[in-house]
């Protein structure tokens, strides 16, 4: 048991390096929390249709991470051996595929959004709700794209801080933007999910300024010119694509099968469909700790790696991989208590609170198994 378990100075940087990332994603979930009550209270209807988007946009999103994951292996280990040139390279690499992402997505929802938006209902008015807010929140994509670029690489290189404070930023923005354009708040109109589109596209604009901005004056060991973005070489390019294309490939079957999971519950209705949602968004918020788990092995495995310390790197991950299930299981102790009240925050019908209820409980009992899974995942990549 005692190898399980780290000393002072192995904890105090997991926490320098894991606490902000964690930190960031409570701030999001939180707000993505906020966001999800504010559209509830236009009703299941209004829930549905922001979901059929972003249950889509969700795809987009896990096989964008998925791809810059496995040039996000080199980055961390590059960094560890002190091989900047190869870092900036899988650098370059993110910002191109990131891009080549979005773009193709962007043209199937566009040409293709309400015949996959179908999948989820066949009513008429959620169908219609969900084209107008994709209309406007696509555009979002593309300057998410290299701001999860520039993102994946600080965590990766263990800067983590000011991520936290540009994500705060950008989270501030995004509620206030809704409280106005989703109600018309201080004489601003009343769009409703349409607010929330606009409130979204204004907020990616602002956190792709911020993450820029850090990685002119930070970002001296990876940041690259424009007239470079190609210069990448072949033995690293075929390197970082062997890697990343099984990855990649895991986050689409994984992303598309909870899509599945997702549009069966549409099935049984809206009640059950808005609940599976609400279940997403209040669960998130002790889910937390996964983005933790992860930025914690990128570094304290990952850079050991790249430093040839073998022995070091698989003691790190064995105190990891059992961190993360301890924590897991305090979260999931706080998640199941909060299930008895949190959902009175929303405006919805008794039946789709008794549903979502149901679903936090078995989140909250699976928490520690689901941590473990994921400290393996990102250990053995």
């Amino acid at each position: 048991m005692k190898h399980l378990i780290g000393d002072k100075s192995f904890y105090k940087r997991l926490i320098a390096v894991a606490l902000p990332i964690v930190v960031q994603q409570l701030i999001t979930s939180s707000v993505q929390l906020v966001d999800n009550v504010m559209v509830g209270s236009l009703g299941e209807l209004a829930i549905d249709s922001v979901s059929a988007v972003n249950q889509l946009y969700f795809i987009v999103i896990l096989v964008t991470f998925g791809t810059l994951g496995g040039a996000g292996v080199f980055t961390a280990q590059y960094y560890g051996s002190k091989d900047y040139d190869k870092l900036k390279q899988t650098f370059r690499f993110k910002l191109i595929a990131a891009l080549f992402i979005v773009t193709l997505s962007f043209f199937i929802l566009t040409f293709f959004g309400r015949s996959l938006f179908s999948l989820f209902t066949d009513n008429a008015i959620i169908l219609n709700q969900a084209e107008d807010y994709f209309r406007i929140v696509r555009w979002s994509m593309f300057p998410w794209a290299i701001s999860v670029g520039i993102s994946f690489t600080f965590r990766e290189t263990g800067t983590t801080k000011p991520l936290l404070y540009i994500s705060l930023a950008t989270i501030i923005t995004n509620t206030f933007l809704n409280y106005l354009l989703i109600f018309g708040n201080f004489g601003f109109p009343q769009l409703g999910i349409n607010g929330a589109a606009i409130a979204t596209l204004i907020s990616r604009i602002l956190e792709f300024g911020l993450l820029l901005i850090l990685a002119i004056k930070k970002g001296h060991l990876f940041n690259t010119k424009i007239t470079e973005l190609f210069k990448i070489e072949g033995v690293v390019l075929k390197a970082i694509i062997i890697m990343a294309i099984p990855l990649m490939l895991n986050e689409v079957l994984w992303s598309t099968g909870q899509t599945i999971f997702i549009e069966a519950y549409s099935t049984r209705g809206a009640n059950a469909y808005a609940a599976a949602n609400i279940t997403g968004a209040i669960s998130q918020l002790v889910f937390v700790v996964f983005g933790g788990i992860s930025t914690g092995i990128a570094v304290m495995v990952g850079n050991t790696l790249g430093e040839n310390k073998l022995d070091q790197a698989r003691d790190n991950s064995k105190k990891l991989i059992f961190a993360a299930m301890v924590t897991a299981f305090v979260m999931g102790l706080i998640l199941f208590a909060a299930s008895f009240f949190i959902l009175d925050i929303y405006d919805v019908l008794d039946e789709t609170k008794r549903y979502a209820e149901f679903n936090i409980r078995v989140n909250a009992l699976i928490i520690p198994v689901l941590a473990f899974n994921v400290a393996m995942y990102f250990t053995l990549r």
